[in-house]
């Protein structure tokens, strides 16, 4: 969107509520909405879970990943009894099928909750971007599936308002049939009707506020990025009420932390861990009173990868297939942690065990990652061979470090691995 735009639609009385991005002119403005309070976030004497990482508007591939970890049948109907699924978040943004995955998961809720199971999907980078007004990523399927027969009118209306409003400004910009064929290309049918499901009273944004975006199972920490250390001295009830908060009423915040490089949404130190994290972890760990952490947002290795001494896990296998279609999930039974990956199970190395045997098993299972490959070699050379570049970003899209939290991929050495490739 238009940077002039952005600024007249943050102008119209809103104090900056972003989150009504698109639809200021055609909604009536709440400026304060209830957020879903006491919300349950830790979960005790579960024997079963099943996490699967971002999907990224790929109908196709999280379905088959439900129905591969024994979730859902053929037709998609929840057969996994008191299992607790657990969806890492981003759901959203980058394919098409967003809302028949949003809509699957509510149905699957109810369906979970009648057989003693669960579904926890959680609050990713993603969501909360929409739901703010980022909409770098939205992939065009996401307006085409949501246009209503009133899409060209609900269109032609919120221009004609945007127009007016620019020619009462006196350093406006030209408004001629150019400026108007560049809005509309910018502005597809689906756009209002986009806007409307997002905002916090909208379908998908009110389900979104009934989400956590950090959850406790048995003694494993679940949060969609990660959490660093600006934060890690609050309660995953204090994350969860913050994120929630935000969301529904933006303009009351100085600060967000759900745009924050060192949020639950945002933070990447987990999964591409420096000098210290070790360390870091550790503290983390005991405050949460946690074994391990699982985590997603950070694809580039076509499977589930542990880190930190493999107290953290990340799910995000690529699954989309924005990022190669790597369908993945992570199973825990008891305290016993395994890989789901192309019809076969692996076993997780446990907490301070070594991740090399593991991975070397992923890479045979999947060949054709590079990244995945490389990394198992450098793993098993001796400590003072050269560098070799496994960075996520070099198998995945060069856009993959989105948005407000961008972060450079750095080569990983094996020169002090306990810092800088601490696996």
């Amino acid at each position: 969107m238009i940077r002039f735009e952005i600024d007249y639609l943050r102008a119209l009385g809103t104090a900056g509520r972003a989150a009504s991005f698109g639809i200021l002119l055609l909604l009536v403005y709440v400026p304060t909405l209830a957020v879903a309070a006491d919300l349950q976030d830790e979960w005790s004497g579960v024997e079963r879970v099943v996490t699967v990482g971002d999907v990224h508007g790929d109908y196709d591939g999280y379905i088959n990943v439900l129905k591969d970890a024994g979730i859902v049948n053929r037709r998609g109907k929840w057969v996994a009894g008191e299992t607790h699924l657990v969806q890492i978040g981003d759901v959203s943004d980058r394919g098409p099928d967003t809302a028949k995955i949003i809509r699957h998961l509510k149905k699957l809720e109810k369906q979970a909750r009648k057989a003693g199971g669960y579904v926890h999907a959680l609050i990713g980078n993603h969501e909360a971007m929409n739901m703010l007004g980022d909409l770098r990523y939205v992939h065009p399927g996401e307006y085409e599936a949501l246009k209503s027969r009133k899409a060209k009118a609900l269109r032609d209306a919120y221009y004609r308002q945007v127009v007016a409003y620019l020619e009462a400004q006196e350093n406006g910009p030209i408004i001629d049939e150019a400026f108007e064929t560049r809005w509309m290309e910018e502005h597809p049918l689906g756009y209002v009707e986009h806007r409307q499901h997002w905002d916090p009273s909208g379908e998908f944004g009110e389900w979104v506020l009934e989400r956590n975006a950090a959850i406790k199972i048995n003694d494993t920490l679940f949060l969609h990025a990660g959490l660093g250390p600006a934060y890690a001295d609050l309660s995953i009830r204090q994350i969860n009420e913050r994120i929630r908060s935000e969301l529904a009423n933006p303009a009351e915040f100085e600060d967000l932390m759900s745009e924050s490089e060192e949020g639950p949404l945002w933070y990447r130190g987990l999964a591409r861990p420096g000098e210290g994290a070790e360390e870091y972890l550790d503290t983390l760990l005991l405050h949460f009173g946690v074994q391990r952490v699982v985590i997603g947002h950070t694809p580039g290795y076509g499977t589930i990868v542990p880190t930190i001494n493999a107290k953290v896990l990340n799910t995000d296998s690529g699954i989309g297939a924005h990022y190669g279609g790597h369908e993945a999930s992570l199973l825990i039974e008891g305290d016993r942690f395994y890989t789901r990956q192309r019809g076969e199970t692996v076993p997780l190395p446990a907490p301070g065990e070594s991740a090399l045997e593991y991975l070397t098993e992923m890479a045979r299972l999947k060949p054709d990652v590079r990244n995945l490959q490389a990394l198992v070699y450098q793993l098993s050379q001796p400590a003072e061979s050269a560098p070799v570049d496994v960075s996520p970003s070099n198998s995945a899209p060069a856009d993959q470090t989105e948005g407000s939290s961008s972060v450079d991929a750095q080569p990983v050495t094996a020169a002090g691995a306990g810092a800088a490739l601490p696996f």
